[in-house]
């Protein structure tokens, strides 16, 4: 991969360069507009380098943004690739078709899994029937037990059983 060289005229500021190079841990000052070629072809805003041997240093790493890019804009797109997912790429209806249910989340999509089990996408929540009594930590905040909370503060001493209790 070759950088490209942005005339005078592209970007903020004209001529030379003024910022400082986009490699992590660089502090040289940008002289030329050494752009990513790949950054430019995208859209995406250019990204400057001091020097070619900068930037052959730090393309692995920096090709990332083009991978999270491409997903960005793909999902923009409407389409997910080949599977067929809700816009969010979370959840699902769960009267939708199986195929939409059983799918995968778009997160997943890049994560290289090592056996068989699989996240599918969440539904939404259900309301629990009156009839079942809801326990002292659904309603609290934090999920906290205030009866587990009261019991633990006045029980402040430990038991030792015996030999002849256990």
């Amino acid at each position: 991969t070759t950088m490209a060289s942005k005339n005078a005229s592209s970007g903020a500021g004209g001529g030379g360069g003024g910022g400082e190079c986009a490699s992590p841990g660089c502090t040289n000052v940008v002289e030329k507009r050494l752009a990513c070629p790949t950054c430019v072809k995208l859209g995406l805003p250019p990204t400057y380098f001091c020097s070619q041997s900068c930037f052959k240093k730090n393309y692995a790493t920096h090709k990332r943004i083009h991978k999270i890019a491409l997903q960005i804009m793909e999902a923009q797109k409407g389409s997910s690739g080949h599977r067929k997912t809700p816009p969010d790429g979370v959840t699902c209806d769960p009267s939708a078709p199986p195929e939409i249910r059983l799918s995968e989340p778009q997160w997943a999509s890049s994560y290289s899994f090592s056996g068989s089990l699989r996240p599918t996408l969440l539904s939404p929540r259900r309301p629990m029937p009156p009839a079942i009594r809801r326990p002292d930590y659904a309603d609290h905040m934090a999920g906290v037990s205030d009866s587990e909370q009261r019991d633990r503060a006045s029980n402040n001493s430990i038991r030792v059983y015996g030999p002849d209790e256990l």
